[in-house]
Parts: structure tokens; C-alpha cells; sequence
């Protein structure tokens, strides 16, 4: 009996533990059917007012501290005409001399034999500007993405010989040609392709519009205009900002011609052979690369001005320090005259370099210094370079398209949108409805009573069919948009929370979305997902705030620049990456056209409803 007592126990004990679960799991079950029940809500699709408006063109907009810089003459299609020039400032590394000696010692110095006066002369300068190079290459084959046959895939065969592109360029053959060496054996079978240099590369370059094979005048002048860091307007307390209206040249600060001559673009890598050949080598060194760059505008520039200028001008006061020299050389103009066809581009000038190699008397005592009748007087060569200093964009729109006067007029709503950037024409987007009529906050108002949950909302910008009538595949249009809030110019919360990444150039945040999407071949909308936004209006009572809508170059970047509207006398702040993309396009509006109701501005929301 005493053995049974214990298990009597723990058996009533398990029994009564059973129950309290089952119980307890019934009790669960109840209450969580309450909380899911079907009957309680429902998934619905609801399309709510926008009130969208036209701005005028940017008066002005601040332009120095750019990441790249834009020259070239364009015609933006259903926009106007759209022009760009460069202002640099010239950066140099002080010195008091050049060659080996001062001026000084150059006159004689009784202790130093090597002294001699060295005659230096300029015999090159040249002017180069890189372009923007698309350099990604996502699976590490040495094949840059936008040439590859699969981007993702290392083993791919982008010449077809049969060797993958991964292999070629670990043993030195050119994974884009199937005879690397062009001795017309192919690469899987030739035992022999000492002829080809692996280290030459192929390049993709980004940011040029319009006909890449036009020719055009390009000119080098001198500026005469000094480009001053501190603001004088701020007794120089700030730096000072340059806006792109200011044209210095047709005020006259023009000095100098450097260069004038019609030039067409040359995208392939640049490469300089060694100038010597080594007569102790088999090879004649003159035939090899001594230096590689990427592709880049390079002109010879004038050596006499040179010469003139820095040369000349040895042991000056004008040469000893940074500023100094930049008082007394302002910098360079960069322009494009008279293109044979439309041609724009952005550059990475502040890359560029004026590269200047001067020659000069030097003494050589032919390993014998303590004989000094035996002597000779070399002419060697060196260089230095100038760097940019303050860079500034001049941009102009001329020829505009009359419509986008009338669309400004709108006062009910703008029938279409345009935007475009550089000296960018960007366009308001007020949510819900028109916020001066108070439409806009009684929409709010009645969506906050409803209790719904936003489960998705969309801002919808469906491209202006007329404006891509006779579209083709190589038409200029603004791949990208950019949304935001107006008020501080700052993106939407669902662009931070947006962390998708694309290893293509301005692809990311694709979730929040604003990328160019086509149908049958042709532009078609720009799709924004916003419903964090929209969930925030609703259940947190965020202001609801205008919306900007600008073009972008880098949806990464975010920053802002000053700008001004309405000739001068409003300020905001404008997208940096808006400035950097000189595209259009032209999109429905909120109060459409007859005959495009059907793609009118809406914001489309898929909701839960509590309620009920």
C-alpha cells in the first residue's frame, strides 16, 4: 500500500495538470479566434486624390562642390535646349625653382660645379579630363558587367573560344576576343599569345548623351576672374557659393586661348609607350607602354603661355605659396563650340590635371667627380601638374518648349508634369487633395476615423504618351526619379527603410521604386511605393507635407544644394544628384487631359479595414 500511495498521487496529479492544459488550450484557441477572424476585417484596394502642380525652372542653383561636372549642347526632348560649360580653378604645388637649382644658383655658385644655368623649356602641356568609367565587375572574371556575357557568372564565355572569361584573364588572354594575339589561330587551340598586353583594359563609360561620335570645337581659355573660397558678402566668415547663372566669360573674365580646335571623343583606354628605347634590352622599349590612363579628353595645350607663366617666372613670389598663385593664375574655362550633333556629358573633372614637362641643362661629370675637365651638359626632362582647384558648372536652358509656361498657369491642378534636371524644372505633389482648399485635410481626417492599416501604398506617375509618340531605344528620358519631402528636402521613411542594393549605377532602393519601367517597348511609369509614409499620415498624425519630384543621377545621395526660383527672390534647397542629370520627362498630372482620365496622378492604397 505505501508503494501505491506515491503513484496515486503523481496519477492525480498528471490528470489534473491534463486538464488544466486542455482547458487552457480551449481557452487559447478561443480567443485567438477572436483576434483572427475573417469576419472582423477585410483587405480592400482604394484609389485617393492627388493635387499635383507644375514649378517653373530654377532660376539659379549652386554648383561648386559637385561630384562630376557637365559639358556639351543637347536637346532635351519636350524641354528645350540645354548647354553646359566648365570654370576651374588651378591648384599648384609651390616651389622656388625648377630643374635642380634656384635662379640664384643658376648665376654661379664657386663651391658647386653641377650649378649651371639650366635653360629650362616647356616642350609639352596637356589638359586631361577622364571620363566617367563604369568599372563593376560582379563576379570577378575581368570582365566588366556591362561586356560580359553573364555578369553573375565566372565561368561564362563572352568571346566564345571555348575558354571561360575567368580563366582567360588568369592566363593573360583577352576574354573579349576569341584570337587575343590576332594571329588568326584561336585562343583554345594557340600555345603562343606573347604579342598581347593583359594589362590593356576595356572600358564602359557612363553619363554621355546624345551622338558619341560627333565632332565638336573645344576650347581652353585662360580665366581672369578670381574664384574665392570665403565670401566677401560674409566679411569671409563662410564659404562662398557659386551658382550656375554667373557666366564669366560673357563678362569678359577671359584671358588667354589655350586651345581651339574640333576634336571627336575617344572612349578606348590611353596608353603612352616609354619615349627611349634601352639598348641593353632585346626589346625595343619604344613599342611598350610605359603608362596607362583611363579614357579621358586630352589636349596639347600651349606651351608658350606656359612657358610664360611658370617657366619664366622661377624664384617668384607668384609661385611660392597655394593662394598666391591662385591670385595671379585665376584658372581655365573648358568649353564645346559648334557640335556637329548633340553631345553632352558629365566628366570627372575633379580628376583633371594639366600635366607640363619642360627640359633642361643638367651637368654630368661622367663618374669621374674629381676630374673636372671631363663633363658633359645633358638635356633632361621633367614635369609637374596643375589640379583642380574650385570647380563651377555654368548651365543655361534656352528654346524651351511653350507648353510648360501654360502647365505653370494651371490653377486647378497641372493636366501634365515635367521634370528635368541640371538647371532643373522639378514639380509639387500635395497627397489626399489640394491642402489650400482643405480638401487634402478632411480626406486625412476621414482616413484616420476609418482605422485602417495600410498594407501597401503607391504613387503611380504614368508617362505622358504624346511625349514618347515616336519613341525609340536610344531617345534621351530620365530612368530615375526621385521623391521627397519638400518641406526639409529629405527623403520619405520608406526610403530609409528600403535597404535593397543593385550593382548597377543609380538601381538601388528598387522597393521604394521611382525606376523608368517600359511596356511594349515604350516608356511607360515611374512606380513609387510609399506606405510606411501613408501608415505614419494615418496612424501617427505626421504632417502631412508637399512632396518634391526631381530626377536623379545617384538615388544613394540625398544631399542638397541652394537653388532659386522665381528670378532669384525664392530660395530653396534642390537634389544634388537632380543637378547632375540633365533628362526629362513628361508625365500625367492629377487633372489629366480628355482621353488620359484613365492614367491620371492617384495614390493607390491596399488597406485593412478594423472597423467593422
Amino acid at each position: 500500500m505505501k508503494f501505491k500511495i506515491p503513484f496515486l498521487k503523481n496519477f492525480s496529479f498528471f490528470l489534473l495538470f491534463t486538464l488544466i492544459i486542455v482547458s487552457c488550450n480551449e481557452d487559447f484557441n478561443t480567443v485567438g479566434y477572436d483576434l483572427i477572424s475573417t469576419n472582423d476585417f477585410e483587405t480592400n484596394k482604394v484609389k485617393l486624390p492627388v493635387y499635383s502642380y507644375q514649378n517653373e525652372f530654377l532660376t539659379d542653383v549652386q554648383v561648386d562642390g559637385l561630384t562630376f561636372q557637365q559639358l556639351g549642347e543637347i536637346d532635351i526632348p519636350n524641354i528645350g535646349r540645354s548647354s553646359a560649360y566648365i570654370v576651374s580653378q588651378l591648384s599648384f604645388i609651390p616651389t622656388d625653382f625648377f630643374g635642380l637649382y634656384t635662379p640664384e644658383d643658376e648665376l654661379g655658385d664657386v663651391d658647386n660645379v653641377k650649378a649651371i644655368e639650366e635653360n629650362e623649356q616647356v616642350i609639352s602641356a596637356y589638359l586631361e579630363i577622364p571620363f566617367i568609367s563604369n568599372t563593376r565587375d560582379q563576379d570577378g572574371d575581368g570582365v566588366i558587367d556591362s561586356l560580359d556575357a553573364d555578369p553573375e557568372d565566372p565561368t561564362s564565355d563572352t568571346d566564345g573560344d571555348s575558354v571561360n572569361d575567368a580563366l582567360e584573364s588568369q592566363n593573360g588572354t583577352n576574354p573579349l576576343s576569341n584570337d587575343t594575339d590576332g594571329d588568326g589561330i584561336l585562343d583554345d587551340v594557340d600555345t603562343d599569345n606573347s604579342g598581347y598586353q593583359p594589362e590593356n583594359r576595356t572600358y564602359a563609360i557612363d553619363s554621355v548623351f546624345g551622338n558619341r561620335n560627333a565632332s565638336f570645337n573645344l576650347k581652353v581659355d585662360e580665366l581672369r576672374y578670381y574664384l574665392n573660397t570665403l565670401d566677401p558678402n560674409n566679411n569671409f566668415e563662410s564659404n562662398q557659393a557659386f551658382y550656375s547663372s554667373r557666366d564669366f566669360y560673357e563678362e569678359g573674365f577671359v584671358g588667354e586661348n589655350l586651345f581651339d580646335e574640333t576634336v571627336q571623343l575617344n572612349f578606348d583606354e590611353i596608353r603612352i609607350n616609354f619615349t627611349e628605347d634601352d639598348p641593353d634590352t632585346d626589346i625595343d622599349e619604344t613599342t611598350q607602354v610605359e603608362t596607362r590612363r583611363s579614357p579621358r579628353i586630352r589636349v596639347p595645350l600651349d606651351t608658350a603661355f606656359f612657358q610664360r607663366r611658370f617657366i619664366d617666372m622661377e624664384g617668384s613670389d607668384s609661385l611660392a605659396t597655394a593662394d598666391l598663385f591662385q591670385k595671379y593664375m585665376r584658372g581655365i574655362y573648358v568649353r564645346m563650340e559648334n557640335p556637329s550633333d548633340d553631345l553632352y556629358m558629365l566628366l570627372n573633372f575633379a580628376s583633371a590635371s594639366i600635366d607640363v614637362t619642360y627640359e633642361h641643362d643638367q651637368y654630368n661629370d661622367n663618374d669621374t667627380p674629381d676630374d673636372t675637365t671631363d663633363f658633359s651638359i645633358d638635356r633632361v626632362e621633367r614635369s609637374f601638374f596643375l589640379s583642380p582647384g574650385i570647380i563651377v558648372n555654368h548651365l543655361e536652358n534656352s528654346s524651351i518648349n511653350p507648353e510648360i509656361s501654360q502647365t505653370i498657369a494651371q490653377t486647378n491642378g497641372s493636366n501634365k508634369i515635367f521634370v528635368k534636371g541640371g538647371m532643373g524644372l522639378l514639380s509639387s505633389v500635395e497627397l489626399l487633395g489640394n491642402f489650400s482648399d482643405g480638401s487634402a485635410s478632411s480626406k486625412l481626417e476621414e482616413l484616420r476615423e476609418n482605422n485602417w492599416l495600410v498594407n501597401e501604398a503607391n504613387l503611380v506617375f504614368y508617362v505622358d504618351s504624346t511625349s514618347v509618340e515616336n519613341w525609340t531605344s536610344g531617345d534621351l528620358i530620365a530612368n530615375r526619379l526621385y521623391l521627397y519631402n519638400k518641406r526639409d528636402t529629405a527623403p520619405l521613411l520608406d526610403y530609409f527603410t528600403d535597404v535593397s542594393v543593385s550593382t548597377e549605377r543609380n538601381a538601388g532602393k528598387l522597393v521604394h521604386g521611382g525606376i523608368l519601367e517600359y511596356e511594349n517597348g515604350k516608356p511607360y511609369r515611374y512606380k513609387f511605393k510609399i506606405t510606411q509614409h501613408i501608415n505614419n499620415l494615418i496612424r501617427k498624425d505626421s504632417t502631412n507635407v508637399t512632396l518634391g519630384l526631381a530626377v536623379s543621377a545617384n538615388i544613394d545621395d540625398f544631399s542638397t544644394r541652394k537653388a532659386r526660383l522665381n528670378g532669384g527672390s525664392e530660395e530653396i534647397l534642390y537634389p544634388a544628384s537632380a543637378i547632375l542629370n540633365p533628362l526629362s520627362t513628361v508625365l500625367i498630372g492629377s487633372h489629366p487631359s480628355a482621353g488620359f482620365e484613365h492614367l491620371k496622378l492617384e495614390l493607390e492604397v491596399i488597406y485593412t479595414d478594423f472597423s467593422n
